[in-house]
């Protein structure tokens, strides 16, 4: 018997992410929405604890087979039975209210895609202005047809998702940039400001806040100017 279809389908990539995923999956299934929902975790062969996890908190487990995020978003929505597909990631926390808030911004048929706020989890004040500055670029610049996407709160309509042909499994960086240029071309964009979700800041600090900022924008440049997003991204685990 072919399952039932539902509202919305929330997709996380996850590889050996035992440390946060169980977290992340906790704060899915405490979203308090109108409609139905499901979860769906494209995991990349972990072997630490995720997939178990993943399943006692009731997700559907998929495998993905090209070693990256975006191949672990792009297996998820290969089975996914949701009209929304929400996209985020395995060290983030999705404050109440955000399936709604995403669900609310395709009440205008015309719209194809949604982006949401980010918020440092346990964030210093930097990181705070850092985030401020994210979220105000996502809003700002793309109506004006420039791209800019943070892959830890992206979501799709599913028909608008599927014509634009959906996440490009072998980029290893800028797949939610790559998505969002070609999501331009099938519908409105809209921002939704109260979709918030927190962010893990283990890569900024690791990295370091220049050497991180200074990555993505010149990722950014290349990804949208010369085509040519960058090549490696080292897991931090």
């Amino acid at each position: 018997m072919a399952k039932k279809n539902v509202d919305v389908s929330v997709i996380v990539p996850a590889y050996n992410e035992e440390k946060y995923i169980g977290a992340c999956l906790a704060a899915i299934k405490r979203q308090k929405f109108s409609g139905t929902f499901e979860v769906i975790v494209g995991d990349g062969d972990s072997t630490d604890n995720t997939q178990k996890i993943s399943r006692d908190y009731g997700a559907r487990v998929v495998e993905e087979k090209y070693g990256t995020a975006s191949g672990g978003r792009y297996a998820g929505s290969k089975v996914a039975r949701g009209k929304i597909y929400i996209f985020t990631s395995s060290d983030v926390e999705p404050c109440q209210g955000w399936i709604q808030h995403i669900y609310n911004a395709f009440e205008d048929k015309d719209v194809a895609w949604v982006v949401g706020g980010v918020r440092p989890f346990e964030g210093t004040l930097t990181e705070y202005c850092g985030a401020g500055v994210l979220n105000f670029l996502a809003a700002v610049l793309n109506p004006f047809g420039l791209a800019y996407v943070n892959g830890d709160n992206v979501s799709a309509r599913a028909s608008s998702y599927w014509k634009c042909g959906g996440f490009n499994p072998r980029l290893k960086t800028s797949e939610d940039t790559d998505l969002g240029m070609r999501l331009m071309k099938c519908g409105k964009f809209k921002y939704a400001w109260r979709a918030t979700v927190l962010i893990s800041m283990r890569r900024v600090r690791k990295w370091g806040y220049w050497n991180f900022a200074t990555f993505h924008f010149r990722n950014f440049i290349s990804t949208h100017f010369m085509n040519a997003p960058a090549k490696m991204y080292d897991p931090i685990r």
